[in-house]
């Protein structure tokens, strides 16, 4: 195709030939005819140009104004790019209103020479389309040779930078934060900031890119956004080329675009693979049966990863409310995805990948019990999430136990606290404001820990060992009577005074051996959730001495 603008030239009108629309130059066109019919508009085909003598609205004895005016409406609607009157010959001039109107509708009107024969004109420009067409192919053809030549030299795929830089004579730069690719051509400075394109990736691809992928942006650059699947995976970044691309040009674009998304796929394959092994590698620790300590380093260096003396476990899931379905899964494993590129650009050793359920399981390294690095590392994953929106996401903390042989019991916590969190999350629309992300630390779980338990007996034991443990071994040790003292504590609802007189002691007693349980425990009888945990406690305590009897 040529332009209006190249019509001229081509056709050897005058330099004063346009009459209107010249602003509209640009226009381009796929031929050239000519018709001195009044219905000639008929069997016009959208991007021919137009030649005529205007004679038709003449011999209709319409006024010239009224009958071009029409002219210019029916050729709009064919969508032809413009036309040319032989003033002169039935037309002297065009009134103003004639003009306007082009002006409106964007229809460039030239001047057809007097002296021309319309073959003076078609023939011409047929022959330059046809050589521009010719040259279009032979260009094309080209590139395709390149290209074949890249890949059976087996030159890496980084290399794309460098052969569009030379095809098209503009920086560019292939840019995949995901697959960390930030592969530039020489003048890589020129494109110091792409946290846009970060903002992007991930992301739905909506259904114009997916048409038209190369986007022309605003500051003179272009962008052929990289997909994978139905989402953005990063683009190729044309920095500032302020004119339009020859198809061959853009032939060149869609065949790198090609070549990179093999190689996305061929990545992804790749990664996936290396994923499972990972999952593998945490059910493994998470089961209990990570064996020895050169085993374990071992296997961790299999799949890349350093581990860490101790572990707090993370179980996160999107909650689509149907948590057997495909849809659980794929957003899950999309969620992965995202944190996992977060991951990749940090520092942060946190391990991570899916558990038997299909949950994003995260181990979050900490150097002990009473570390803030966990705290500070679960802040930061608050940070990433709400960039994900599609569903609500539930996320359940589990405690630091120490060494690697307390991983299971973290995950166990974990698992549980990520059922009370889906569980709020059920009932989410009752509560106004309710956040689309909702985080559950076991620390903060009462009754919930035998209600979401999987097995609710063997965690009510464990619930009553960690509440009790301590205190019945001082009993046993020291002839103590802390656990008669906080079972009577319990029954006086948390009255000193009235604790005090049924064990016939004295007040500050009581609060002497409260202060022990505390120290021992870590739990306040005076605090009403910690007094709800010593209640459940009690009660199996109690119900378990009565069965061994």
């Amino acid at each position: 195709m040529i332009t209006v603008r190249e019509l001229i030239a081509v056709g050897g009108f005058d330099e004063h030939a346009v009459l209107a629309g010249e602003a509209f130059l640009d226009k381009e066109l796929q031929g050239v005819t000519s018709f001195d019919s009044p219905d000639g508009h008929r069997w016009l085909r959208p991007g021919e140009f137009v030649l005529t003598t205007g004679f038709p609205f003449i011999a209709q004895k319409e006024p010239n104004e009224a009958g071009l005016i029409r002219l210019i409406d029916s050729l709009y609607e064919v969508g032809t790019p413009g036309l040319s009157i032989k003033l002169g010959r039935y037309i002297e001039s065009l009134p103003d209103a004639v003009t306007q109107h082009a002006v409106r509708k964007q229809m460039p009107i030239l001047s057809f020479p007097m002296e021309k024969a319309w073959s003076d004109v078609i023939v011409p420009v047929v022959r330059y389309i046809n050589d521009k067409q010719r040259t279009e192919l032979d260009q094309t053809h080209a590139i395709y040779e390149r290209f074949h030549q890249h890949l059976t030299s087996g030159a890496p795929v980084r290399e794309l930078a460098y052969l569009l830089q030379e095809i098209l004579q503009t920086p560019v730069c292939v840019y995949s934060p995901s697959l960390r690719w930030k592969w530039a051509s020489p003048t890589a400075a020129l494109f110091p900031d792409l946290d846009w394109i970060d903002k992007q990736c991930g992301q739905q691809s909506p259904l114009s890119l997916l048409k038209q992928p190369l986007v022309p942006l605003e500051n003179g650059s272009y962008v052929r956004w990289l997909h994978l699947g139905q989402h953005i995976q990063g683009g190729i970044l044309l920095k500032e080329l302020h004119r339009d691309l020859h198809g061959w040009e853009k032939v060149a674009i869609e065949q790198s675009a090609a070549l990179l998304s093999l190689e996305m796929e061929r990545q992804r394959t790749v990664s996936e693979t290396y994923q499972r092994f990972r999952n593998d590698f945490l059910h493994w620790l998470v089961s209990g049966h990570a064996g020895p300590e050169d085993v374990l380093t071992r296997r961790a260096e299999e799949v890349g990863w350093e581990i860490h003396d101790h572990y707090v476990a993370v179980a996160i899931s999107v909650d689509v409310n149907d948590q057997t379905s495909i849809t659980s899964w794929k957003e899950n494993h999309s969620l992965l995805e995202m944190i996992n590129r977060a991951l990749s650009k940090t520092v942060r050793s946190i391990l991570s990948g899916l558990d038997r359920d299909n949950h994003i399981l995260l181990l979050v390294p900490t150097e002990s019990k009473e570390s803030a690095s966990v705290e500070e590392q679960i802040d930061w994953l608050m940070s990433v999430l709400p960039s994900y929106r599609t569903y609500p996401v539930s996320i359940g903390v589990g405690r630091c136990h120490l060494g690697w042989t307390g991983i299971p019991q973290s995950y166990r916590e974990a698992q549980i606290s990520l059922r009370t969190s889906l569980q709020a999350h059920r009932y989410a629309h009752l509560t106004p404001g309710f956040p689309s992300f909702h985080i559950q630390h076991y620390r903060e779980l009462a009754l919930e820990r035998i209600l979401f338990a999987e097995q609710p007996n063997s965690e009510a034991k464990v619930l009553a060992q960690e509440c009790l443990g301590k205190i019945t071994q001082y009993d046993a040790e020291k002839n103590g009577q802390l656990l008669q003292t906080l079972h009577v504590f319990l029954q006086a609802d948390g009255n000193h005074v009235d604790a005090a007189t049924r064990l016939f002691v004295h007040k500050n007693t009581i609060k002497y051996r409260l202060q022990l349980i505390r120290e021992l425990t870590g739990l306040h009888p005076e605090n009403g959730q910690d007094q709800l945990l010593f209640r459940i406690a009690l009660t199996v305590h109690t119900i378990g001495r009565h069965a061994r009897v």
